[in-house]
């Protein structure tokens, strides 16, 4: 692994550690390109287009569904300018969300983040996840939106 890997391995692990897993959003200047692009089912609608609309679209995620253990990377790789980790979550649906109202049923998150890198910030995030139990209580607002 080249120096610039492993500094992007890092980051990439700063970013699923703190920012995902314990709703650090006072990083994101720090790990984030400003012009961040995510695609992810948080924002089902289209693509999560710079730091602040991620700030914004996480923090509400975060706030209704905090974490009620540590997260755990269960794989990492980096190669090139690219970056993948693999983790399981464990979060509480504690406030209503996109209009779902709370269950207070913890929800397990498999994902998988696939990041491309430029000058050690994350400028590309490609999420793919095993979220069921999580798409299940939020199908009577995705399905239009998806679907539609």
């Amino acid at each position: 692994m080249t120096d610039v890997e492993a500094q992007n391995l890092a980051v990439a692990h700063r970013y699923i550690e703190q920012f995902l897993g314990k709703g650090d959003i006072s990083i994101a200047e720090e790990i984030f390109d400003e012009k961040i692009q995510v695609i992810t089912g948080l924002k089902p609608t289209g693509a999560i287009n710079g730091i602040e609309e991620y700030k914004e679209v996480f923090s509400g995620f975060y706030d209704a569904f905090p974490d009620v253990e540590p997260l755990v990377i269960q794989d990492s790789f980096a190669t090139g300018d690219r970056v993948v980790v693999r983790f399981k979550s464990f979060q509480r649906h504690v406030k209503d969300y996109f209009g779902i109202p709370k269950s207070d049923r913890v929800i397990t998150f498999h994902e998988t983040h696939v990041m491309r890198f430029a000058n050690g910030k994350v400028i590309e995030n490609i999420v793919s996840a095993t979220n069921l139990e999580f798409e299940m209580l939020m199908a009577p607002v995705l399905t239009p939106l998806i679907l539609t």
